[in-house]
């Protein structure tokens, strides 16, 4: 045992055995000394598409201006091209005005409607419809009155529960009595007697 714990302890003792690890190599070569590195290529770079454009736009511009500028005492063609499509003024004024005039009624008319007593009933073409329904899911009691009918219908019950009890008293309830067992045939639970017919 002895010796198996020396050999456990010696090993923990020991550390992990290192590993050198070795420079990372780059492929771009900035790691290589001076002197030795590759000559860089010279590169022309052009102005661009979009340099282009922008000188191109001063010269098309000042030939669109002069293209449309046809007569010096008319106006130019965009100006003429804008009050084709803005609205004349006395149009303006006009649909201003209809506009007034509609809001004001508009508001004369909410105030009488608000001011003025309100309809106490509906006036309806066909009054009978509100007398007319469906004859299924009607609750008994919602169109008759039927007091009277709960009254009588309530005494039955009442002395129907006085004979039941007169006859608890003298021991003559059906449905206090013993079963009697019954012999013979059954049929779900009734006694089945024999018929006899006349010429069998």
């Amino acid at each position: 045992m002895q010796s198996l714990r020396r050999t456990a302890v010696s090993a923990a003792r020991k550390g992990r055995p290192t590993i050198p690890s070795q420079s990372r190599r780059y492929a771009t070569g900035h790691d290589e000394p001076k002197g030795h590195s590759h000559a860089e290529q010279a590169t022309t770079e052009s102005m661009g598409g979009a340099f282009w454009g922008c000188l191109a736009l001063f010269p098309a511009g000042w030939a669109l201006y002069t293209v449309t500028r046809q007569d010096p005492n008319k106006p130019l063609y965009l100006t003429q091209l804008i009050d084709k499509y803005t609205e004349a003024q006395d149009v303006l004024a006009a649909k201003n005005d209809i506009h007034t005039r509609i809001m004001e009624q508009a508001g004369s008319d909410r105030l009488l409607f608000m001011s003025s007593k309100p309809q106490e009933f509906v006036d309806m073409r066909f009054p009978e419809i509100m007398n007319q329904g469906s004859p299924y899911n009607v609750p008994a009691g919602s169109q008759v009155n039927m007091d009277k009918v709960i009254a009588k219908f309530q005494k039955e019950a009442y002395e129907d529960n006085e004979r039941k009890l007169q006859e608890l008293r003298e021991g003559r309830l059906k449905a206090e009595e013993p079963i009697e067992e019954m012999v013979g045939p059954r049929y779900r639970g009734y006694q089945m007697k024999a018929v006899t017919r006349p010429g069998f």
